[in-house]
């Protein structure tokens, strides 16, 4: 079987999700061959409720950590040329998402066994952003999709799911973290799922959310203890 030589995208910032991810393959011994770090981009959101952001912060940076434990950094802009050539340098067939804004399909089409995303919600019903907020809204489950990404967001080849179950006592913040959580227990599992013999699930491309408006997210907050109260009939 063809062995996985693995890129890891994560953001050239302190960034939570790219340090979590980054001590996690550590952890299972999962090898990342080469890390590529994409600078700072601001994005237009709407008006932010609650600061989810403050739960999940850290003053380390991917840098120091790949220095640490002898991996190779790199940084530039996911979509370059650049990454390209180092992709072809290292010999990658693999990448993980630990911090990435979209690729485009020139990219993604280097990797013979694909690009693994830890998506915050259950795949196709909750894609895009504030997933957990807007499967609250539509009363859909909560939950984390691993799964091969392709050029559409949030779709590709569905590896596996779990759902998260909130509890009566769970705050918004309970949730959040618990989403986080899951996404970063999933890695290990999905990542040896994959090989050159397996075929997974085709997503399919189902309306895509955006940040939620501020008045929708009052809602939202507002209903979050008569979601819960309902979460064991929710389908």
């Amino acid at each position: 079987m063809l062995q996985k030589k693995t890129l890891l995208f994560v953001y050239d910032f302190p960034h939570s999700k790219s340090i979590d991810f980054l001590y996690q393959c550590i952890k299972e011994n999962i090898q990342i061959d080469v890390i590529i770090a994409a600078g700072y981009t601001k994005i237009k959101k709407t008006k932010r409720i609650l600061n989810f952001h403050k739960y999940t912060t850290t003053t380390e940076h991917p840098k120091d950590v790949a220095s640490q434990f002898n991996i190779p950094y790199f940084n530039c802009e996911h979509n370059s040329l650049e990454t390209k050539n180092i992709i072809n340098e290292f010999g990658i067939n693999f990448g993980i998402i630990a911090g990435a804004r979209i690729l485009n399909q020139e990219i993604i089409r280097q990797f013979f066994f694909g690009i693994l995303n830890l998506h915050p919600g259950l795949l196709p019903h909750s894609r895009g952003l504030d997933s957990i907020l807007w499967s609250i809204y539509n009363s859909k489950k909560i939950g984390v999709s691993a799964h091969l990404i392709n050029e559409k967001i949030d779709a590709g080849q569905l590896v596996l799911q779990k759902t998260v179950e909130p509890l009566e006592s769970d705050s918004i913040f309970d949730i959040y973290r618990k989403v986080y959580k899951v996404q970063i227990d999933l890695l290990p599992e999905a990542f040896n799922l994959i090989d050159n013999n397996i075929h997974f699930e085709d997503l399919s491309a189902n309306n895509y959310y955006s940040y939620m408006p501020e008045e929708i997210q009052k809602k939202t907050l507002k209903n979050l203890k008569s979601y819960i109260a309902n979460y064991s009939k929710i389908k």
